[in-house]
């Protein structure tokens, strides 16, 4: 990939030639870092001239400790004009920015070390100022971000700097990841998640970052795990847990987040929590509890990680749960706990041993 660097841009080149002779000054003083192109000045400092009211004026550049261009652009009479562009200390194009509306709005292209375009989008100037006096600026308005093969995988929307409005991410394929929308800064609304291959993977409502509506988590063949409903992010009515063969192994219903009652079916059971990841997992006999059993500690996160297909060798996602911790493991009789039932910490580390015999603690040992 061509790298985007100041002696890659001949506009660049005729811009800071036309300033040499504008600031009619040839080199940096002894002792000052800079370069036969740049006029007198220090490392880190804008080379400027001003007019008559002490405002910035004209053409502007600053350099790097090192005397490479930070960046050069235009002002008039204080205000930011026309295009900017920003480097690296290494020489290649940092970001492009051009100026409008006197300075308070800059549509911002950001670029990677190796030329790649990396996100674009509006930035507005505020009232607030950062620690060396300049105004804050933050983001506006729809961004987009790419990765190094130019595709478009995340799309943004922001008021005052915050998340406010639709949200995709998208694989490099081009299908839809995650589709929603934020409100303040908050999840809002009904948010829906798929599979490298389009299959829907959960559909959650949320209400100001809450948990709210429906609540649809789905197995990785497209049918479903669990289906319930949140109020005011509790669980709220009845909720329905599904095999990956489709059969029902579990309803439970639920007050105000309390569970009123649970009825299991035969058996297998995995319990998950809101967004898929499991809390606990056991085997049903006749509506009881029987066979070996496991819980997780509310932790761990969904990732989509990037393969390659052995075959083809074409790239694809797949959403996998990194990070989940075991709490506790046993086994049931009959609907009772009976023998050793051990438990773990959120450091994976056994804090506790106890032992049951027909559902009646025997004794217990800590660790």
């Amino acid at each position: 990939m061509t790298q985007r660097t100041l002696q890659s841009t001949p506009r660049l080149l005729m811009l800071l030639i036309a300033q040499i002779f504008w600031l009619n000054s040839a080199m940096a003083q002894p002792g000052q870092a800079g370069s036969e192109l740049w006029p007198q000045g220090e490392a880190g400092t804008d080379y400027n001239l001003t007019d008559a009211s002490n405002k910035k004026e004209g053409q502007w550049v600053r350099v790097w400790p090192n005397g490479n261009l930070y960046y050069i652009g235009a002002f008039r009479a204080g205000n930011p004009v026309g295009e900017f562009t920003f480097f690296y200390e290494t020489g290649e194009v940092m970001s492009e920015v051009v100026q409008t509306g006197n300075g308070n709005r800059a549509f911002t292209k950001l670029f990677r070390p190796d030329g790649s375009l990396q996100a674009e989008g509006l930035y507005l100037t505020s009232k607030e100022m950062d620690e060396n006096g300049e105004p804050i600026r933050k983001k506006q308005g729809e961004w987009k971000y790419f990765d190094k093969n130019a595709h478009l995988r995340l799309l943004e929307n922001y008021a005052n700097d915050i998340l406010n409005g639709a949200t995709q991410k998208i694989a490099e394929q081009g299908q839809l990841l995650e589709e929603g929308e934020y409100l303040q800064g908050n999840r809002h609304g009904n948010w829906k998640t798929w599979d490298e291959t389009g299959l829907l993977l959960s559909e959650i409502g949320y209400d100001n970052g809450h948990f709210h509506g429906t609540c649809r988590v789905s197995h990785s063949n497209g049918r479903p795990r669990s289906i319930g409903m949140y109020r005011d992010g509790k669980e709220a009515g009845f909720w329905k847990t599904f095999s990956e063969n489709g059969t029902l192994e579990n309803t439970r219903q639920f007050e105000d987040g309390q569970l009123i009652q649970e009825i299991h079916e035969n058996g297998n059971v995995l319990l998950t929590y809101p967004d898929g990841r499991p809390r606990e997992e056991y085997n049903v006999v006749d509506q009881k509890k029987d066979g070996p059993f496991r819980e997780w500690h509310d932790a761990g996160q969904w990732a989509l990680e990037e393969q390659v297909d052995p075959i083809s060798g074409e790239a694809f996602f797949r959403r996998v749960l990194d990070g989940e911790l075991i709490r506790r493991e046993g086994e049931y009789v009959n609907g009772m706990l009976d023998g050793e039932v051990y438990h773990f910490d959120q450091n994976s580390r056994l804090h506790l041993v106890e032992v049951y015999e027909n559902g009646k603690l025997i004794r217990s040992e800590q660790k």
